[in-house]
């Protein structure tokens, strides 16, 4: 019976875990830097070249030109996420066997459940990015040295491929740094654990590893900050010296609703327990301090310490549990059932709504979740949620024409280049050419993720007023994207303001 009791937990961590980051993978069109995640060089540009001249570590790029050979044209949105979702999966399993080999049983199953149901790792993995990849060669990292602690067999080999995957998580992005405490902390009990080694071959060891891990991330950061572009210089600037964007609104984005004060309850109940986590503890205060403080919008990076507060969350929960237990002796059993359900069920649910049912697509619309209501949200940069506004077929039907032309939206760029066909120049960055007059093309998204409402300064209403649409596209009888076509005469008239 114990053994079936243990059983269900993991076997709803590996559904939930299934379930939100594989069904309707496909669905979105590509957003905004999924695009900029694809291996896509300029004419007689290299690999290494490409690579070096992107801001991000290398790992998103390396897996999208592989990926390029069973999707050349990367028009398969599922096949490209595919990677990326897996990688989202197996983290979620690596998480769960580190902090069992921790913390326990019920720790593991606890956290592994906040992260696998949490909308923002959710919407993490339903994407083309690097994020994925981070938290699994990270988690990966922290499994092979814990290993490597508590195992004779682990020893070495435990510590040289913990450097190893340590290595390719910042390859993957710079976030990977952020689990240094816990390194630190797993190294130490490594080196006074190790009693069957002398001490200078301990040091021999941490040195020979500490070499590979600095070495392997060296082969490409270090031509990477000695080759850095102005623009990446710039970008990296704006991000740190930005005007401060709430952490606890983005979080809030992806975890609307009680999501947020069951993490602050749990969070605080976890520090009861601060002698068992203080090593967790120390991971999760790095990258909080070093993004609330030193980055004016740390954005969707927060996940670097949501991650570590799952597990005060897990010893916060267990805390609960033993106030259950100690409060309702007879029907603590009940009590505590109806209360995991009721906090993993209600979170599944509400992660679903959000990311899998896509007939209202929150939060670029209002949603209900049960009898309360998700308001949308205005934000950019908003990732992995619902947004199909058939830019492939918009694409198709500009191509059909069979001309050249112009068009102009109120979309993102970056989505513009990639679904928009060659022969066709964005008004934004290719001025209009009077001495051959074509077409032009103005493609009006509803609810786009610039959060652009207007087309040259004119509104939804202007449009729909003077102009006929020559083709519009619909999800579920809302319409989502229409398309005008202007003649050269009716382009002189909306510049000149007649």
């Amino acid at each position: 019976m114990k053994k079936i009791i243990n059983i269900l937990p993991v076997g709803y961590l590996i559904f939930v875990s299934l379930w939100l980051r594989l069904i309707n993978l496909g669905y979105s069109n590509y957003q905004g830097d999924e695009i900029k995640a694809l291996y896509r060089p300029q004419t007689d540009q290299s690999m290494i070249d490409f690579l070096l001249s992107q801001r991000k570590g290398p790992l998103q790029f390396l897996i999208t030109y592989i990926m390029s050979f069973l999707n050349p044209g990367y028009d398969n949105e599922f096949l490209l996420r595919l990677p990326f979702a897996i990688a989202g999966i197996l983290a979620i399993y690596f998480f769960y066997k580190f902090i069992k080999l921790e913390f326990g049983y019920k720790i593991a199953i606890y956290s592994s459940l906040f992260i696998a149901i949490n909308g923002l790792f959710v919407a993490l993995t339903r994407i083309v990015q690097y994020q994925s990849f981070v938290i699994l060669f990270s988690v990966l990292s922290l499994y092979l040295l814990s290993l490597s602690t508590k195992f004779e067999k682990w020893r070495i080999y435990g510590l040289y491929l913990g450097a190893f995957c340590w290595s390719i998580s910042i390859l993957a992005h710079y976030d990977g740094i952020f689990i240094t405490p816990f390194v630190i902390y797993l190294i130490y009990r490594w080196y006074i654990n190790s009693e069957f080694f002398h001490k200078n071959q301990q040091i021999q060891h941490l040195f020979l590893a500490g070499t590979i891990f600095l070495v392997l991330i060296s082969i490409f950061y270090l031509p990477f900050f000695l080759s850095v572009s102005e623009s990446t210089k710039a970008y990296w600037t704006e991000r740190i010296s930005k005007q401060s964007v709430s952490s606890t609104r983005t979080f809030i984005t992806y975890n609307p609703l009680f999501i947020i004060y069951l993490y602050a309850g749990f969070g605080l109940l976890g520090l009861s327990r601060i002698k068992e986590n203080f090593s967790v503890l120390l991971w999760f205060l790095f990258p909080l301090l070093a993004l609330e403080t030193l980055v004016g919008n740390p954005g969707t990076h927060i996940y670097t310490y949501v991650l570590p507060f799952s597990v005060l969350m897990a010893f916060g929960l267990e805390v609960f549990q033993k106030f259950i237990f100690n409060k309702f002796l007879s029907k603590s059993q009940y009590i505590n059932v109806f209360c995991l359900s009721l906090v993993y069920v209600s979170s599944f649910l509400l992660s679903h709504l959000l990311f899998i049912d896509h007939q209202t697509e929150y939060p670029w619309e209002n949603k209900k979740f049960l009898s309360l209501e998700l308001k949308r949200q205005s934000r950019q940069s908003i990732f992995g949620f619902p947004y199909y506004r058939h830019w492939e077929k918009v694409g198709v039907f500009l191509k059909n024409t069979g001309r050249n032309g112009y068009f102009i939206t109120n979309e993102k760029q970056s989505i513009t280049r990639y679904y928009i066909p060659a022969s066709y120049q964005n008004l934004e960055s290719h001025p209009y050419y009077e001495k051959a007059p074509v077409y032009i093309y103005i493609i009006y998204i509803q609810n786009p993720q610039s959060g652009n409402k207007k087309i040259l300064g004119k509104d939804k209403t202007y449009w729909e007023k003077y102009y006929q649409p020559v083709k519009s596209f619909s999800n579920y009888g809302r319409v989502v994207t229409t398309i005008y076509r202007l003649s050269f005469a009716d382009w002189e008239k909306i510049v000149n303001g007649y």
